[in-house]
């Protein structure tokens, strides 16, 4: 069985986001490059399996600074404390509101910059098709997202795993545990601003919460939300548990892969599509469970490489690939004015709920 991947937002008190210098890093790094810095907390530099821990962060911060090109240094933070029951891992991390102008704006100047990112490009010009056709929305981003866009200040994200949890932090996975290098790459991806950090819809599915969560993330758009649909030039924003929803970035044409529509998890991560959670899936999913999808299960994540579904969601909203790699199902002004800041906390969750 398996726990939901679950985006669960908590305020967290920082008022405003804190600009960290970079490190650097051991052997060469590419003229351009993504740099995830990371801090080990004394809950991982004290634990007895220290190493282990420290490797895992590693080698998920290795695949996902090999992937991307974008030249901006984002700081994580990584402990390893309790979570709570279900948790594997979770995240705190801070949004930036920005304007629908500025932030479009913002990823034609990337795609100018980085022909190669078609992804991006063919997702530009389909926005008319999606929801926020018309720009009256403002969208809600991570600050490493907004800090590569020049669009805000990045400060630094938490990922905490779960030391109550069953981890193996070296591949392969032995039975019965969870992968801790597939989860802390699917962190990774939140903090980069795609995966569950892509959507507003889970704040919208508890509205109720939105007073304490900061207004704007209930309000707003998520980037990923750009490129929900339901069908070929049908944009799709619903929070119903049976609504279709999946990702893609030409209008609706391509099914790149499905939406979660469970709001037990969260909405912006992947759907099983209608494979068995935690039985092998199709061609090119041998696991039956993707690195971004929305429910883990206690098995090894599919390897995340230019080619996985979950590049292509990155370079929808601006990360750009290393090396360019052919589209799933066969495709394709800075300054802005930062309206909010607001810091959250996502998770994902193991699987008995």
């Amino acid at each position: 069985m398996k726990l939901p991947t679950r985006t669960r937002f908590a305020l967290v008190s920082r008022a405003t986001a804190v600009a960290l210098a970079g490190v650097l890093l051991a052997g060469m790094t590419p003229a351009q490059a993504l740099v995830i810095s990371p801090t080990f907390e004394s809950s991982i530099t004290g634990a007895s399996n220290a190493a282990q821990i420290e490797g895992a962060i590693d080698s998920a911060i290795a695949t996902i600074d090999g992937l991307y090109t974008n030249s901006v240094t984002v700081p994580v933070d990584f402990t390893y404390t309790a979570g709570a029951s279900g948790d594997l891992l979770s995240t705190d991390q801070s949004y930036v509101n920005v304007t629908d102008s500025n932030y479009k704006a913002a990823l034609q100047t990337d795609a100018t910059a980085h022909p190669s990112n078609t992804v991006l490009a063919t997702a530009l010009a389909n926005l008319s098709k999606g929801n926020d056709a018309n720009g009256a929305t403002n969208i809600a981003i991570s600050s490493a997202l907004a800090q590569m866009l020049g669009l805000g200040t990045v400060s630094a994200a938490t990922i905490n795993i779960a030391s109550n949890q069953d981890f193996s932090f070296t591949r392969p996975v032995a039975g019965g545990t969870y992968d801790a290098i597939g989860g802390l790459e699917h962190e990774l991806d939140e903090v980069l601003g795609g995966g569950g950090a892509g959507s507003t819809l889970n704040n919208v599915a508890n509205g109720s919460l939105c007073p304490t969560y900061g207004g704007f993330l209930c309000t707003d758009y998520g980037p990923l939300d750009l490129y929900r649909y339901s069908a070929a030039n049908t944009p799709s924003y619903s929070t119903s548990s049976s609504a279709t929803s999946y990702l893609s970035v030409n209008g609706g044409v391509t099914d790149i892969v499905g939406f979660n529509q469970n709001s037990s998890g969260d909405m912006a991560d992947f759907a099983a599509n209608g494979q068995a959670e935690c039985g092998p899936g199709g061609p090119g999913n041998p696991t039956g469970q993707y690195i971004q999808d929305a429910f883990s299960c206690a098995a090894q994540d599919e390897a995340y490489t230019a080619a996985s579904p979950e590049a292509t969601m990155e370079e929808s909203i601006g990360w750009d690939l290393a090396t360019a790699a052919p589209e799933p199902g066969s495709l394709f002004l800075l300054g802005a004015a930062v309206s909010g800041i607001a810091a959250f906390r996502r998770r994902r969750a193991s699987a008995t709920t």
